[in-house]
C-alpha cells in the first residue's frame, strides 16, 4: 500500500499454533475486532474471512456485518496462513507457499499488491502496533539466515521490504510492545527443543536479547501477548510434562528480563486480551479450561504478579480461540473437541449457553458493535455467524471453490482465520 497506516490488533488471535501446512492439517483461524478509520461511518462493519487453499491461491472472503452478505472475494497468494489488518483500509495476508505478503484496501475490491520475501522464508505471521512498520515472521531458510528462522520488516508507505533480520530456529510466533515497543519472538527449536525468545529493536531489527530457560523463561513458548501500554509481554509456555505450564511477565526494555511467572492449566495455547477490560485470558486445552486475570494490576514484585479474576473457567471440549463483547456482557469460547462455542458471563464466569457451530470451530471474532461473533469451521468449510442478542447462529457463509472455474461438485477452501472491524 501506498499511505502510512495507524495501529490496531493484537489477537490473536490471533493464533494460534502455527505449522507447516500440508494437506489433511487441522487449521486455526484467528480473529481480530477492528473498528474502522474514521472516513467511514462507525455503523458499517466487515468481517475478513481468510481460506487457505489447498490446489492453489488462498482468497480473502469480505463480509458485511450489517447483512451477512458477501461483498467481494479476493484471491491472495499460495499456502495463505495469517492476516492482519490496519487502520486506513490496510489488510496484510502472510503466504507460506510461494513467500509473499498480500496488502490490499480492506474497504473496497481494490487491486492487490504483492510484496516478494526471499526465496524459502515460508512466512507464517504477522505483527505491527505502530504506523509504518509491518513485521513478517519467516520460519524457513533464506539467504539471508541460512541457517535459522527470520523477521522481515516491511515498509507500509512504499510496500517494499526494508530489513530481513535472523531469529531463532522453528520460530512460531511473534508480538510487538504497544505503542511501537521491542518485538517478541517465540523460538520453539532453540535449546534442544526448550524454546527461546528473541527481541528485537523495531527500528533497525538488531537482536537487543535472547531469554532462554536459564534466564527463567518456561519451556515450549507458544503465544504471546502485549499488555495495553506495553510495559509487560505475557508469554504461554507449555512446559515439557514434567514441567507445567505457565505464564511468563517478561519486561521490555534496554535488559529484557523475565520478571515473574504464574501458573496455568494443562497444555495451554494461546492468550488474548480484552482491551476494553483490559483482562488476559488463556486457553487451557489440555483440561478445557480459560484462566483469567486482571490485567489492570501488574505487579511484578507481587505474589502473585497479576491475580487471577476467577477460577479457570470450564467450557467445550478442546478449546481453541476466545473473543470478549465490546460491551463487556459476554466472552466466547470456539471449542474444535465439541463443534459449538461456550458464551460465558464476563461477570459471574458462569457459561451461559452452548452454541453449535460447524465441524471444527477453530477461533472466534466479534464485532465492534457487540451484535455478531463470528467463528470459522475449518472442518466445516464454513464461517458461522452468531447473532448476540439471542446467541443463536443467523448465518453460515460456505468457504469459496477450490477451484474457481469449476461449476459444480468443486472442493472447497479452509476458513483458517476470520478479522472483523
Amino acid at each position: 500500500m501506498k499511505v502510512s497506516r495507524g495501529t490496531i490488533f493484537l489477537l490473536l488471535a490471533a493464533l494460534m499454533l502455527l505449522a507447516e501446512l500440508g494437506c489433511g492439517d487441522q487449521y486455526r483461524p484467528v480473529a481480530n475486532p477492528i473498528v474502522g478509520p474514521g472516513g467511514q461511518p462507525q455503523s458499517t462493519h466487515f468481517a475478513y474471512v481468510m481460506n487457505y487453499n489447498l490446489n492453489g491461491n488462498g482468497s480473502t472472503t469480505t463480509i458485511d456485518v450489517s447483512g451477512d452478505t458477501v461483498s467481494w472475494l479476493q484471491p491472495m497468494g499460495v499456502g495463505s496462513i495469517y492476516e492482519d489488518l490496519l487502520s486506513f483500509n490496510a489488510l496484510f495476508v502472510a503466504n507460506s507457499g510461494n513467500d509473499t505478503v498480500s496488502d490490499f484496501p480492506a474497504y473496497s475490491s481494490g487491486a492487490v499488491t504483492t510484496v516478494g520475501l526471499l526465496p524459502g522464508s515460508h512466512p507464517l505471521f504477522l505483527t505491527s502496533t505502530k504506523n509504518g512498520t509491518m513485521y513478517v515472521l519467516n520460519s524457513g531458510f533464506n539467504s539471508a539466515c541460512p541457517t535459522t528462522g527470520s523477521v522481515s520488516s516491511i515498509s507500509t508507505t512504499t510496500g517494499t521490504v526494508t530489513n530481513t533480520a535472523c531469529v531463532g530456529l522453528n520460530p512460531i510466533n511473534m508480538v510487538q510492545a504497544a505503542s511501537g515497543g521491542q518485538v517478541f519472538v517465540l523460538n520453539q527449536g532453540d535449546n534442544l527443543g526448550q524454546g527461546s525468545v528473541s527481541v528485537l529493536d523495531p527500528a533497525t531489527l538488531d537482536l537487543v536479547k535472547t531469554l532462554n530457560p536459564v534466564d527463567g523463561l518456561g519451556l515450549n513458548p507458544v503465544y504471546a501477548t502485549s499488555s495495553v501500554d506495553g510495559s509487560y509481554i505475557f508469554v504461554v509456555t507449555q512446559g515439557d510434562g514434567v514441567h507445567p505450564g505457565a505464564l511468563d511477565i517478561l519486561t521490555p526494555g534496554l535488559t529484557p528480563a523475565v520478571a515473574a511467572s504464574v501458573p496455568l492449566g494443562v497444555k495451554p495455547t494461546y492468550s488474548y486480551l480484552d482491551t476494553h477490560l483490559n483482562r488476559l485470558y488463556v486457553i487451557n486445552a489440555g483440561d478445557n479450561t480459560v484462566s483469567v486475570f486482571d490485567a489492570s494490576n501488574v505487579n511484578v514484585a507481587n505474589m502473585p504478579p497479576i491475580p487471577s479474576l476467577s477460577a479457570p473457567v470450564a467450557v467445550g471440549t478442546t478449546p481453541s480461540g476466545i473473543a470478549a463483547l465490546k460491551d463487556g456482557t459476554r466472552f466466547y469460547v470456539a471449542n474444535s473437541g465439541s463443534n459449538d462455542v461456550s458464551v460465558v458471563s464476563a461477570t459471574s464466569f458462569a457459561v451461559l449457553k452452548t452454541v453449535a457451530v460447524g465441524v471444527g470451530p477453530s477461533f472466534v471474532a466479534a464485532d465492534p458493535g457487540s451484535t455478531k461473533v463470528y467463528v470459522t469451521n475449518p472442518g466445516g468449510f464454513s464461517t458461522s455467524i452468531i447473532q448476540t442478542v439471542n446467541d443463536t447462529v443467523s448465518a453460515t457463509i460456505a468457504a469459496p471453490q477450490q477451484d474457481p472455474t469449476c461449476t459444480a461438485s468443486c472442493a472447497l477452501q479452509q476458513p483458517m482465520m476470520v478479522v472483523t472491524q
